[in-house]
Formats: structure tokens, sequence, C-alpha cells
């Protein structure tokens, strides 16, 4: 399993996603889904949305851009 994505990291939607009108958008990891150490998805903030959409987490690959949680609220 890949590491997990911090919360606030930049993230892309890769092509292979079953969410294909959000491929190659970016956003920020807003929340994350995980229960006894199994993490299932990530809530992203796309840039460009006012609304927060769930993805498996094979879907994200990180930016590397990081941000503060001052920035969202």
């Amino acid at each position: 399993m890949k590491d997990k994505i911090d919360f606030y990291s930049e993230v892309e939607v890769l092509p292979t996603t079953k969410h294909k009108q959000y491929s190659g958008r970016k956003g920020v990891v807003m929340g994350v889904s995980e229960e006894d150490d199994i993490l299932y998805g990530y809530a992203v903030l796309l840039h460009d949305k006012d609304t927060i959409d769930c993805f498996d987490k094979e879907d994200l690959i990180p930016t590397g851009k990081k941000f503060k949680r001052e920035d969202f609220y």
C-alpha cells in the first residue's frame, strides 16, 4: 500500500479513476476514510468546486504542494 496522503496536500485525480469527469483535475485533501489501519479513500475539495468529492486511494497522486488549515477555515 502506498503511503497515506496528508491533510491539506494537493492531489491530482488520475486518468484511471472511475470518475472520468474529474480526471486530471487538482484539489486538496480535506478528509481521510480510514478504519482499523485500512485506508479506503480521501475527501477532496477540487480547486474549482465548493463541495467535497470522495475518491478511492488509487485515484489520486500527490503533487507535492501543501496548504495550511488556515487557507480553508
